[in-house]
């Protein structure tokens, strides 16, 4: 390989993951991971007992879009990126519905890689962090391009992962969600132009709320 091309090659797999650093098969894995206390292990039951629930039903296509971004590194489109809330604007919480639509190929092992290089990056620390993207290596099937991965988090603290339409699996942790949507969500982002377009101007309902 030329010297060029293994340049463009490593800035692709650096730059192409969940927008952690990057300033951003159809799966067959069926197994539903639930969060337990720091210093137990996680426990994986059968998909087909997924309750029904509606907070965590696919809500992208009845919950108003709050805004949209597409994230390029360099010349290469990474991804488009897409935030509905029930209400279409962004109150800085839960409940809330993050799509991604991927427009190349990226491995597992490097959306996970980059997960967690976006915590270390925006100070997170958490005992069971280690534990939790060993779940997500689990879970998450490789990307390929036009996949859609789509990540819920309930008023409860619930989260749930979708791919191309169907239901990959959820993790009960009330301290996980707020953290991995944080990636995009916080204002200490690694990429906030990106998190600027996502959430949009504020709404009338919250800047009420700071008076």
């Amino acid at each position: 390989m030329k010297s060029s091309d293994l340049l463009i090659t490593c800035l692709l797999v650096t730059g192409v993951a969940l927008g952690a650093d990057l300033g951003a098969e159809e799966s067959t894995r069926t197994s539903v991971l639930v969060g337990v206390p720091s210093g137990q292990s996680a426990t994986s039951i059968d998909q087909s007992t997924i309750a029904s629930s509606g907070d965590l039903a696919l809500a992208t296509d009845v919950w108003p879009l709050v805004g949209e971004a597409r994230l390029k590194v360099l010349i290469w489109e990474v991804y488009d990126s897409a935030l509905f809330t029930p209400s279409g604007h962004w109150q800085g919480d839960a409940p809330y519905r993050l799509s991604l639509r991927y427009l190349r190929n990226i491995p597992a092992a490097k959306l996970v890689e980059e997960t967690e290089k976006a915590w270390r990056q925006q100070g997170r620390d958490h005992p069971r962090l280690n534990e939790w993207l060993a779940l997500l290596g689990d879970l998450w099937p490789d990307i390929t391009e036009a996949d859609n991965l789509v990540f819920g988090l309930n008023a409860s603290g619930d989260s749930a992962f979708w791919f191309n339409g169907s239901a990959l699996g959820s993790i009960k942790d009330p301290d996980f969600g707020p953290l991995f949507g944080g990636i995009w969500l916080d204002p200490d982002t690694p990429r906030p132009e990106l998190r600027a377009q996502l959430i949009g101007p504020p709404s009338e309902l919250a800047q009420n709320s700071r008076r």
